[in-house]
């Protein structure tokens, strides 16, 4: 009974530590997604305030060495791709990475900021991250659901 309990225990533990949230690979190329974390968000779709700025923190594998790495983030309802802003594009910025990038794994952080007039409606965030502005190599592309709440 001790040994039921101190497993029913720690299974416990694992589930309140563990804040990842489910994603959908689209696409990755060059990089495999490990995990994908909101703080104080721990299941999906995240609850997310209009208003708000959440950090997003994706650690990832890249199999190619890269000088310079861009994010793109977007808004999917009724299949139609929407930007959403990001105050810095260039992922080589204050995000946690250190370019140029090698081979290994690393942790992306960036903020998304959800906007007073965004509408409360649930959409389908991409994040996509590439080794270059323009036609590069997608690093890694995820997407996910989230509810935008007033």
């Amino acid at each position: 009974m001790k040994y039921i309990l101190l497993a029913i225990g720690f299974l416990a533990i694992c589930n309140v530590v563990r804040c990842e949230i489910t994603v959908k690979d689209c696409g990755s190329k060059v990089g495999k997604i490990n995990k994908v974390s909101v703080p104080n968000c721990t299941k999906s779709p995240c609850s997310l305030h209009q208003g708000q700025n959440y950090t997003v923190n994706v650690t990832f594998t890249t199999k190619e060495a890269s000088d310079k790495i861009f994010a793109k983030v977007y808004g999917i309802v009724d299949s139609i791709r929407v930007p959403f802003f990001l105050n810095q594009p260039n992922a080589c910025i204050a995000s946690g990475l250190k370019c140029p990038l090698k081979l290994g794994t690393y942790t992306y952080s960036s903020t998304l900021a959800i906007l007073k007039g965004y509408p409360a409606i649930k959409v389908d965030v991409q994040w996509e991250l590439f080794d270059a502005k323009e036609k590069g190599n997608m690093i890694f592309c995820f997407e996910t659901p989230i509810q935008i709440v007033g």
